[in-house]
């Protein structure tokens, strides 16, 4: 797996994830969740569930039938260290584990997704998918240790639905990992994915 064991990657990164955008010393507050009313508002909230470990806040964002479809690349493979072959998917149960035995045993999580290009569904629509969206994670062991899972795409699927009160809501129901495909271009190093990387959390 790919991991940024060179010191000043880790610090640079370390560095981005917890000092971007400091004015005069003061570290800025960390960003408010919103309100899932809209696809990229949900993956907002999933960004900041991961980096605020907020198991609460993932468990939230995501629909009953929740499904995690690992990349077909890494399906079968079993990651150094561990017995367990990777499966053709989670349910919501297992991704929720993953989710929180890295939220409590990670020295540092950072995890991005830019919403641009989520798009907005129709006024009628109930589903939605939104296709090649890209996201990076970095997992830091410990101070100097980590994974990295960049320059890859998930392609991801919503639900409408309507709160008690009436209002609109939407849910992710579906995100499929497709992050293994940026080392196409690097033949001879070893991929390492979203999903690698939560079944080292497993």
């Amino acid at each position: 797996m790919k991991k940024a064991t060179i010191a000043s990657v880790a610090v640079t990164l370390l560095l981005l994830m917890f000092a971007c955008g400091e004015e005069e010393g003061v570290t800025p507050r960390a960003p408010d969740r919103v309100e899932p009313t809209t696809p990229a508002n949900v993956l907002k909230n999933v960004a900041i569930s991961f980096n605020q470990r907020d198991v609460n806040l993932l468990k939230a964002m995501l629909g009953p039938s929740f499904v995690f479809y690992f990349d077909p690349r890494d399906v079968g493979q079993r990651p150094p260290g561990k017995t367990y072959l990777i499966p053709e998917s989670w349910s919501r149960t297992e991704f929720l584990q993953a989710a929180k035995n890295m939220f409590d045993k990670a020295y540092a999580i950072n995890l991005s997704i830019p919403t641009g290009r989520v798009g907005t569904p129709g006024e009628n629509e109930t589903t939605y998918r939104a296709d090649n969206i890209s996201l990076s994670l970095l997992v830091m062991i410990d101070e100097l240790n980590g994974f990295i899972a960049d320059g890859g795409y998930c392609n991801f699927e919503f639900e409408r639905y309507e709160s008690a009160g009436g209002k609109k809501y939407w849910r992710l129901t579906g995100w499929w990992d497709r992050t293994s495909e940026f080392f196409d271009e690097y033949p001879g190093v070893e991929p390492v994915s979203l999903g690698k990387v939560l079944v080292l959390y497993r």
